[in-house]
């Protein structure tokens, strides 16, 4: 079995390879063969009749008779059987076969010419060449040879060994697609042989000389690591995400069964639970929100409103919109940078980058710590920095935390999907920028974002 194929089905597919290559040669060689026929035998009637031509022509010169109205005598040339003249009702041949038979010329057309006719019925096929040449005074010159034994024979002789090319042809095209079918299927066998050999998760190298399957061959393999690599995550990441969507419809179960199950006649419960309801149905919205726009992001296909946006006013917004947030946990948040910082960007999702980072910087910061933001640039280049004094990120983790649905281990403990920093990476990405992180364990965080500033962006 190759890629979960039956071997009838493969059977099959060889098979109908194999014929395929099989009529198509066969129909390319009988072609061939016949073509190769037709123009021969063109060759020899053309050779033969130009001879004939030349002999008739040399014969009427020599015996000055193509000005003459009368007709001459003299031998006829060795290239043609016979000579006849006529003239109205006067016919005259000349001819050095004594066993030809003059009765058939009675009545052939002095006119007529050309190669491997009959002389009784020119319309039919023959073994004569017949050249007219006109004279003087309506005189006609008519010239003959039989090339029955000549080049007729020789086209005889090929058109009767034709049955035994054509039998050469079967065996050939036979033979040629069985080549060609087991060569067709060598990348496929060694394709087969590496996958197999990347099951226990070893690396592959293509052995052997490269060929045009060559990258086909590493594009699979790579293929085939990812798809472990995202099966393993995802297996991995959906336990977060039941667990995490597992609480907010566990609370809507809840109260709907709670106000169901109520035989209290006070409007105000039934209200309260609607509100909850519609509160925890809006919490599951918006993660799945996210979720899609994640994928919309990283499918390249996120729609973004570009505008001029200061930036120092939208990192003012996010964190006027956290500050109680932060009281709470007794965070001081820090914002500054200059003011005349402007790109072109999304400016709702450029906020969502903000607040994403913000929001990080708060959650897994210490209690009493500090979160700093600030922005500046570097040339041509905005630099939008967070960072914080929390418990940072180890080693393990710190090339991770970009990927979807990923949460460290010391984040398990704190409600979320693991989106927000792949949403981050994302939307940068999709304005052409790009998020840096730096870590300590203990000491905190520092994340950046790095973006071309207004002058700097083209269409």
């Amino acid at each position: 079995m190759f890629f979960g194929l039956s071997k009838r089905f493969c059977l099959s597919s060889r098979l109908s390879r194999f014929l395929t290559f099989f009529i198509l040669l066969l129909s390319f060689a009988v072609a061939l063969h016949f073509l190769g026929l037709a123009v021969f035998k063109k060759h020899l009637q053309q050779q033969a009749f130009s001879n004939a031509q030349s002999a008739l022509q040399d014969y009427l010169h020599h015996n000055d008779l193509l000005h003459s109205a009368s007709f001459g005598l003299g031998n006829p040339p060795a290239d043609l059987d016979f000579i006849r003249f006529v003239k109205g009702d006067e016919q005259l041949l000349i001819t050095g076969n004594i066993q030809f038979d003059f009765n058939k010329l009675v009545g052939l057309p002095a006119t007529v010419s050309g190669s491997w006719i009959d002389l009784l019925q020119p319309s039919q096929k023959g073994t004569w060449v017949l050249v007219s040449l006109s004279l003087a005074e309506g005189g006609v010159a008519q010239g003959g040879v039989n090339v029955e034994h000549n080049g007729l024979a020789v086209y005889r002789l090929i058109l009767s060994g034709s049955k035994w090319i054509l039998i050469s042809s079967v065996f050939g095209s036979f033979m040629v697609s069985l080549l060609l079918v087991y060569m067709l299927e060598i990348p496929l066998r060694q394709l087969e042989k590496s996958l197999k050999q990347a099951l226990p998760l070893k690396d592959l190298l293509v052995s052997g000389k490269e060929n045009i399957l060559t990258p086909l061959f590493q594009l699979l393999e790579k293929l085939f690591y990812q798809n472990r690599s995202l099966i393993t995550e995802m297996q991995s990441s959906l336990d977060n995400v039941a667990h995490d969507l597992r609480t907010p419809m566990t609370r809507l179960r809840a109260i709907a069964e709670y106000a169901l199950q109520s035989d209290s006649k006070d409007p105000n419960i039934y209200r309260n639970a609607l509100s909850d309801c519609l509160e925890e149905s809006e919490r599951v919205v918006s993660m799945l929100g996210v979720m899609m726009s994640v994928a919309e992001a990283e499918a390249g296909t996120m729609r973004l409103e570009l505008q001029s946006v200061n930036v120092l006013e939208t990192l003012e917004d996010v964190t006027g919109l956290y500050q109680y947030v932060a009281e709470e946990s007794g965070i001081t948040i820090s914002c500054a940078g200059e003011r005349d910082l402007l790109i072109l960007a999304d400016k709702t999702r450029i906020s969502q980058v903000w607040a994403n980072l913000l929001d990080n910087a708060i959650k897994y910061g210490k209690e009493s710590g500090s979160v700093k933001i600030n922005a500046s640039k570097k040339g041509q280049e905005l630099i939008v920095s967070f960072s914080d004094n929390g418990m940072g990120i180890s080693e393990s983790e710190i090339n991770r935390i970009w990927e979807r649905l990923y949460r460290g281990d010391r984040s398990r403990s704190t409600q979320g999907l693991g989106l927000g920093l792949n949403y981050v990476k994302a939307v940068v990405e999709a304005h052409h920028g790009k998020a840096l992180v730096s870590s300590t364990i203990l000491e905190g965080s520092c994340f950046e974002v790095h973006l071309s500033l207004q002058s700097e962006i083209t269409d």
